[in-house]
């Protein structure tokens, strides 16, 4: 990786440029920052373009004041990328098509946001995950036809540097990496549950890339990369990051060796679930491993329950077409108070429930509907496909995973989802070997 930092020494410096103006110099990071979008543009710095928003929507997801800035910008970094598409169409064409199976989504969406309580953020809350299901899987195709593979790689290494970046900040500024009171690892993000996402999803990543492109990483970085990734899912302590990383590795043994085993294994896997749930504290008690565990939060699921029964009453009154993108947001900041006596905080805690609450039982189905027209496309160009659909369905459900568009977790999933349906990225790791031996 130390090749990595030399060769990119000059983003790096740009990256602490666009930090250090929007900690220090406030509304000014407004006319820099697009001012540098425009430099990178004309000297044809994609990859910088694509990764630096990935940094600026991960400072967005801090907590600390002074980054709040990021909050502001990173829908304005969003529009610039939409008009460097269109200003260089041809740079970019064609474009990737995994948009076309979300159409009647978007379209669900759009007409909930005639009930919406808060038009305007309802709008850009749509705006912006249209755009973001459109540019993510389109840069990453131009990656690849235009033969840069190593924009991949680069990719993993900024997400692991990030983490990196975690543990530094853990001995330099405690009190930001930390949270004493619960003794949880948040690293750079807001809360150690999105530390958690975010290495899931990194680590989801990293292992999808390495079954395509076998010799990206060599045996050394593959070592090193995992580590860091897996100490940090670790060191969040998310129950739910954990077992999501479990089920993607045991699931991706069992569908290796065949795909109806594995959705057998799903479905007795489900009702298993069912039927020890009761007994799951027993167990933890067993083994010695309640602290880590969490157990006295484990029953209330750390006051999930009560969002959620909040949400669900809520449902009721838009129980089939619902009011749109931030209504979740919306209600439960209205009722913040009231449900922080009751023992939560946050939002609705499951992609499922804001799904209902946001676009009604008729919006979900559409959403669910695309999502599994993507997996069942993307099982046909690789095994890994069902593994990560069960791994993150498991995670959205304790996860506002499919909710939010401009946070670092959705442009990973959305980076993810892009390598599992291109037939790109497939076609040409097929013919490689046959050119090779035709060289020979």
């Amino acid at each position: 990786m130390l090749e990595y930092y030399v060769k990119n020494v000059q983003f790096y410096i740009i990256l602490s440029v666009w930090l250090v103006v929007g900690m220090y110099a406030g509304p000014a990071i407004f006319v820099v920052l697009p001012f540098t979008l425009f430099l990178m543009r004309n000297k044809g710095m994609w990859e910088e373009l694509l990764i630096g928003f990935f940094f600026i929507l991960i400072l967005s997801d801090s907590l600390v004041p002074a980054l709040h800035f990021a909050k502001n910008i990173k829908i304005v970094y969003l529009v610039v990328l939409a008009g460097f598409v269109v200003l260089d169409f041809e740079e970019f064409a064609p474009l990737n098509n995994l948009y076309r199976v979300f159409i009647p989504f978007f379209l669900i969406a759009i007409l909930c946001l005639f009930f919406s309580p808060s038009l305007f953020i309802g709008f850009q809350k749509t705006f912006s995950y249209i755009l973001m299901v459109v540019l993510i899987p389109t840069f990453m195709s131009k990656f690849y036809r235009d033969g840069k593979e190593f924009v991949f790689r680069s990719i993993i290494y900024f997400g692991v540097t990030i983490l990196l970046a975690g543990f530094v900040l853990y001995f330099v500024k405690r009190d930001y990496a930390y949270i004493a009171l619960i003794h949880r690892f948040t690293g750079v993000f807001g809360n150690p549950n999105g530390l958690g996402l975010f290495a899931f999803l990194l680590f989801t990543l990293f292992f999808t890339l390495n079954d395509i492109f076998e010799d990206l990483f060599s045996n050394r970085q593959k070592i090193f990369i995992y580590s860091v990734i897996v100490f940090s899912v670790f060191l969040s302590n998310s129950r739910n990051a954990i077992l999501s990383v479990v089920i993607l590795v045991v699931f991706e043994k069992i569908f290796k060796k065949s795909s109806f085993l594995g959705f057998i294994f799903s479905v007795i896997l489900f009702f298993i679930n069912i039927l020890i749930s009761d007994y799951i504290p027993i167990l933890i008690k067993e083994f010695g491993l309640e602290s880590f565990f969490r157990l006295n939060t484990l029953q209330e699921l750390s006051g999930r329950a009560i969002a959620w029964q909040f949400a669900w009453a809520k449902i009721q009154n838009n129980f089939f077409i619902g009011r749109g993108f931030g209504y979740d947001e919306f209600t439960m900041r209205a009722n913040y108070h009231l449900l922080s006596k009751l023992g939560t905080q946050g939002g609705v805690h499951s992609s499922y429930l804001s799904l209902w609450m946001d676009f009604g039982l008729v919006g979900l189905l559409i959403y669910f509907r695309s999502f599994f027209l993507v997996f069942i496309r993307a099982i046909k160009l690789n095994r890994l496909a069902f593994s990560i659909m069960y791994a993150v369905l498991f995670s959205a459900a304790f996860e506002g995973l499919f909710i939010g568009s401009l946070n670092p977790q959705m442009i990973i999933l959305l980076m993810i989802i892009t390598l599992l349906n291109d037939s790109d990225f497939y076609e040409r790791e097929q013919e490689l070997p046959q050119l090779v031996v035709a060289t020979k």
